[in-house]
């Protein structure tokens, strides 16, 4: 079969290219042929909250890419379908995760659905976004209603698909979970925890809770240096809270509550874009990873720390819970509530839980496999199950 991408692809950088770039990996080895429609561009500088938005990918994720595609300019848009229609893909599958990318998806699908009979199929992180965003359903309808089909990543993206799209008929959406992320070499041996320390310049002796990812107001990390003082006042200098991420926005605030929490020796704060060479290294350092988020849909951070059989400690929003199970695979807390997450972090330390939670988190993680997603991937692709591209017109 031969199948096409369009999202952003190295050097731009972030969760997103890495997923398009594993999913690649799966379908080539599958004997697919595949063809990354990749952005030019990914957001207006003035716009990006983050430090920057290129860097040097791994060498393994690093695949070959056509850019064309810029989110605001609909010149591109006409050449991305150009370069589509040439390819003639069977399918082009769509990451969908924020509103602002809408038009550009909406320009490039409306094109090929009247110009080739390429089937387009949107993978959806999520359909709602966290924050606000003018006409942010508006625009999501228009791109989504393009679609041939849908997969869906959570019971949670599943039910916001249908909210904002109720037309869609059920036998064109598949659900699939977010397959967990390696970001290990291919064939090498991963290192130790004590190595993996070592080499971050962190105690090879402190207990580790772990957050990372990029760091915005909805993923609670306020919340989570609010906890430092209770974990400060239980385990002294022998925890740590390593906050690891891009902050998108001011970071003086953070710096500001860190003050505040009367515990800044507890928390340490690693900010900044981790390569992808280094992001296994965290999580083989890590002792348990902490989620504080106000909402979600699901997370990607939590399939990473699934991969590296590392526990987790998150709240009761959206599809976290999905994946997340309360005194099994890890915590569930209340979003907001910096004394409930400091009693799950405690709770797991006190109680010993490492070794029971991660035999846990070693038997979950075989639902979340690529090739489940590969397998999605196909069927959509190969039009099973899919409406006449006159209903779906």
């Amino acid at each position: 079969m031969k199948l096409a991408f369009l999202g952003p692809a190295p050097p731009l950088r972030g969760g997103i290219v890495t997923y398009i770039a594993l999913l690649h990996r799966v379908l080539t080895g599958r004997g697919h042929e595949v063809h990354w429609a990749s952005f030019r561009k990914q957001y207006p500088g003035f716009l990006f909250p983050g430090s920057e938005q290129e860097g040097q990918c791994a060498s393994w994720l690093d695949l070959p890419s056509t850019p064309n595609f810029v989110p605001w300019s609909p010149w591109s848009w006409w050449r991305t379908a150009r370069d589509l229609e040439k390819q003639a893909p069977d399918a082009v599958i769509i990451k969908y995760w924020l509103p602002f990318f809408a038009p550009g998806f909406f320009g490039v699908t409306w094109l090929l659905r009247r110009r080739t009979r390429i089937r387009i199929i949107y993978l959806l992180d999520n359909v709602i976004a966290h924050e606000k965003y003018p006409f942010a359903n508006l625009l999501t309808r228009a791109a989504l209603r393009q679609g041939h089909g849908f997969i869906a990543q959570s019971d949670q993206v599943h039910r916001d698909l249908f909210e904002v799209l109720p037309e869609t008929d059920p036998a064109v959406v598949v659900d699939a979970p977010h397959p967990v992320y390696d970001f290990g070499e291919p064939g090498q041996p991963r290192i130790s925890k004590l190595q993996a320390r070592k080499e971050l310049g962190l105690d090879p002796e402190q207990r580790i809770a772990l957050f990372f990812g990029f760091v915005k107001p909805y993923k609670g990390v306020m919340h989570l240096i609010d906890a430092a003082g209770a974990l400060q006042a239980e385990f002294g200098e022998d925890l740590k809270l390593l906050i690891v991420g891009d902050i998108y926005g001011e970071k003086q605030p953070y710096l500001d509550r860190i003050l505040a929490s009367g515990a800044p020796g507890t928390i340490e704060l690693v900010d900044g874009f981790v390569p992808d060479e280094t992001v296994e290294k965290y999580f083989l350092a890590a002792d348990l990873a902490v989620l504080p988020y106000v909402s979600a849909t699901q997370s990607g951070i939590v399939q990473i720390a699934y991969n590296y059989d590392l526990p987790v400690v998150t709240t009761d929003v959206g599809g976290l819970p999905e994946v997340v199970f309360d005194g099994r695979t890890g915590y569930i807390v209340p979003p907001g509530d910096s004394v409930a997450l400091a009693a799950a972090i405690t709770r797991y330390f006190r109680e010993e839980k490492a070794a029971e939670f991660a035999a846990a988190v070693r038997a979950e993680k075989k639902k979340y496999s690529w090739d489940r997603m590969a397998d999605a991937v196909e069927v959509l692709a190969a039009g099973a199950g899919l409406a006449s591209e006159e209903d779906r017109r």
